[in-house]
């Protein structure tokens, strides 16, 4: 009876020391989007825009294009990164001509709808701050929150540099 109750320790013992080995022993390496693996990579990115809204001027900022989960070349999400009234919507993108846009779109901040119109990507469109020349963007904004006041964002792709940033 006594040996039952070491044999029974030990497998435990045995058990737990196996368990723990497998599960330090896994190699954890941190998972990191290959650019080449996202379609839409020539317009992803961070992206320095002027703000208009209903024809005065609202500053300068930051807003961020980047691929869907079906890492497709039909979609982008477009997101000010909530940098100005609020917009991150799922837009459609005809990828070869460099434009985007649509109707109704849902936008995820306020859960109002958003119309794109204008959207286009010229490459080697615009000269940053610091000199290098990038791709510029621009397009415009209606929410359904403020029907008839449109939001025209106009900028060039960020270069990370500080002369660039807003």
């Amino acid at each position: 009876m006594k040996y039952k109750i070491i044999l029974k320790k030990l497998s435990f013992l045995f058990l737990s020391f196996a368990m723990i080995t497998s599960i330090i022993s896994c190699d954890q390496v941190e998972s990191v989007p290959d650019e080449s693996d996202i379609l839409i990579s020539e317009i992803t990115g961070k992206w320095v825009v002027d703000m208009i809204w209903d024809g005065d001027p609202q500053g300068t900022n930051t807003i961020a294009i980047y691929n869907t989960g079906a890492n497709d070349t039909d979609f982008m999400w477009l997101d000010d990164l909530e940098h100005s009234w609020g917009l991150k919507a799922k837009v459609p993108l005809n990828l070869e001509a460099l434009t985007f846009g649509g109707s109704d779109l849902d936008e995820l901040y306020y859960g109002v709808t958003v119309t794109i119109t204008e959207g286009k990507i010229v490459k080697g469109g615009a000269t940053a701050p610091s000199g290098d020349i990038v791709d510029s963007i621009s397009f415009k904004a209606e929410f359904s929150d403020i029907p008839g006041e449109i939001w025209e964002y106009s900028g060039y792709r960020s270069t990370a540099k500080i002369d660039d940033l807003p």
